[in-house]
């Protein structure tokens, strides 16, 4: 049974931070059940006496004078006997308090001669009350559970966690949920247990009161980082600040080998944290072995929403071009047009970090822009056309890898 005041607009998940009352929904849905095999009418009170659940619809909302007199006497039950005495409107039957932890939370009461429907109305009154404490165990049993592990599940893994709830909890955790945040996957080194780590990097202070963090199931530290902005240059300040923390956090877990770190996008919205987290992660299978240096998502931007366009559209767009390059030159060209994009098409730098001369990168070019008819070193559209060519060649080559494996 849900327990929640009549004023209450919070469902669902909430109910772990509720103290025990009636619930109108529920005390309704108890009393439908109970009248598909009862002919007696039943009425359930809140503790105000105000009728919130009947089998005569018309009574819902309207106040109940022996509920409220029971409640204000304290009494163990009121029987109301037929007679001329009653006052008109009144009817016969009896009404029970429905207690709980030696509080009277309501009032059940069922209309019909006393002595006929007494025994009824104390089975009521104990099935009301079981159900009562049934749930208080239960959100006694959420309450034991790690607040930051729920937190976690609602923010990473429930499609239908309410906002209203995750921000709720994130405040009670001490987390603001306006602050802008960007999930950092870092992989501590193996021999290193992932708490340990986690223990070592809060302990030196790079962590913020702001800054969420989980252990994930893949054996990796997940962080919300909280970033600040202002002003221009939002993305370099963005990065210079997850870089930061991370010399911190790799300084503090004292390894030898090179810790990885995958940063997605920074978000203000808890109901992003999920996508968010996604694209972290995309990053981290993306390039499992990223070295020393920080993968950010926005280095990637382009691969990564090309990776969520539907084969079938790539196909369409790209099967045909694909086709009329030979074989084996996508492949060989791929690490040269990367190149070429991460150095702002300046080609002298691309062939310097790439290992090779820089008439060696501009043959391969040349070759490209013969057979375009659209140099990638002047133009940034056939620049991000090829881009787009070699990982749809990419992906085109794991499907056919994976097929022969099968």
């Amino acid at each position: 049974m849900t327990i929640v005041n009549a004023d209450h607009d919070q469902v669902c998940y909430t109910a772990l931070m509720r103290e025990a009352s009636l619930n109108a929904a529920d005390a309704a849905a108890f009393i439908a059940r109970l009248g598909e095999h009862l002919e007696y009418n039943i009425n359930i009170m809140d503790r105000e006496g105000v009728i919130i659940a009947s089998r005569d619809a018309s009574r819902v909302g309207s106040y109940h004078d022996a509920a409220r007199r029971l409640i204000s006497s304290g009494a163990s039950v009121e029987r109301v006997d037929d007679g001329p005495q009653l006052t008109p409107g009144v009817r016969p039957g009896v009404n029970l308090p429905i207690v709980y932890k030696s509080e009277t939370v309501g009032v059940v009461g069922v209309t019909g001669n006393p002595d006929a429907v007494a025994a009824l109305a104390y089975a009521i009154k104990t099935s009301v009350e079981s159900m009562i404490e049934l749930e208080a165990w239960k959100e006694k049993a959420l309450k034991r559970q790690d607040s930051k592990n729920l937190l976690q599940n609602l923010l990473l893994y429930d499609d239908d966690a309410p906002r209203l709830t995750m921000e709720a909890l994130s405040r009670k955790l001490g987390y603001d949920p306006c602050v802008p945040r960007a999930p950092v996957i870092i992989a501590p080194p193996a021999d290193l247990d992932p708490a340990d780590a986690l223990a070592a990097v809060k302990k030196k202070g790079a962590h913020g009161p702001q800054d969420m963090s989980f252990l994930t199931s893949e054996g990796t530290i997940l962080v919300f980082k909280s970033v600040c902005f202002g002003g221009e240059g939002f993305i370099e300040r963005f990065e210079a600040g997850i870089r930061e923390y991370l010399k911190v956090a790799r300084a503090s877990i004292r390894s030898p080998i090179p810790v990885a770190a995958w940063i997605g996008a920074f978000q203000t919205d808890l109901g992003m944290y999920r996508g968010a987290y996604r694209q972290a992660l995309w990053l981290s299978e993306r390039f499992p072995d990223p070295g020393s240096e920080p993968l950010f998502l926005f280095d990637h931007l382009l691969e990564f929403m090309s990776s969520r366009i539907p084969r079938s559209e790539l196909f369409a767009a790209l099967g045909s071009s694909l086709s009329l390059f030979p074989a084996g030159l996508i492949g060989e060209l791929g690490s040269s047009i990367e190149a070429l994009a991460d150095c702002a098409l300046n080609g002298k730098e691309a062939a310097a970090r790439l290992g090779v001369h820089r008439n060696t990168l501009s043959a391969r070019m040349d070759r490209v822009a013969r057979l375009l008819g659209r140099d990638p070193r002047r133009d940034p559209m056939a620049l991000d056309f090829m881009r787009l060519l070699i990982r749809y060649a990419q992906l085109q080559g794991s499907d056919s890898r994976r097929a022969s494996s099968a």
